[in-house]
């Protein structure tokens, strides 16, 4: 297993200009899908891709090529379904209460998250939604070609539960499957249960693959 920090957040990928706090960093080079933050964030999943297959070489042996899993929570829920297209070296993901769902929708709705200095930003500067489609959590799941496990949450105040199910609901019928939780980012009674009732759709998932 490899947990990658992407560029910015993180004692071990501060760059010099890139901001750590997660409400300035999601609006780092906002302004052209060119110099977004999160395109190079998702470029950083790949890269980890490569370094975990040059670690453990034997994990590309396999007759089909590598199969590698994707376990990403929130914010590496968001970029590993804007990343899973594009690699052919995962199988299968799991994707925990998503970001970056539909943000047609989400610029709507007023969260205690990340997403609401993105819909602050947007409020001064509408133009932003041109560069905000490239980086779609829901509209990248319509190219998922790989089973997929999203967890998501009926009440959220970090993400906005739409568009968490935006991405369950985009990615291809047969690839997908739903495990509903009762919150996400929120402490509430019973989270120790779900969190074990996760791990067990987790283990069940992927040994189905």
């Amino acid at each position: 297993a490899l947990l990658p920090c992407v560029r910015g957040m993180g004692e071990r990928s501060r760059l010099p200009g890139v901001p750590s706090v997660a409400a300035a960093h999601v609006l780092h080079g906002i302004a052209s899908r060119d110099t977004y933050v999160i395109g190079a964030c998702v470029a950083d999943l790949w890269c980890a891709a490569s370094a975990l297959l040059e670690l453990v070489p034997e994990l590309s042996r396999h007759p089909s090529g590598p199969r590698l899993g994707y376990l990403g929570e929130s914010f590496g829920g968001g970029l590993g379904a804007l990343a899973l297209p594009w690699d052919d070296r995962f199988a299968a993901a799991r994707l925990t209460v998503p970001t970056f769902g539909n943000h047609p929708l989400r610029l709507t709705l007023p969260c205690a998250g990340s997403g609401e200095s993105v819909r602050r930003h947007h409020r001064d500067h509408p133009q932003v939604v041109d560069v905000l489609r490239y980086f779609d959590a829901a509209t990248a799941a319509t190219f998922v070609s790989v089973p997929t496990l999203v967890a998501a949450a009926l009440f959220d105040p970090a993400v906005p539960p739409p568009g968490q199910f935006a991405v369950h609901n985009a990615l291809p019928d047969d690839l997908r499957t739903l495990h509903v939780l009762s919150a996400g980012h929120f402490d509430h009674p019973g989270a120790a249960e779900e969190a074990a009732g996760l791990a067990r759709a987790d283990r069940e998932f992927f040994a189905r693959l």
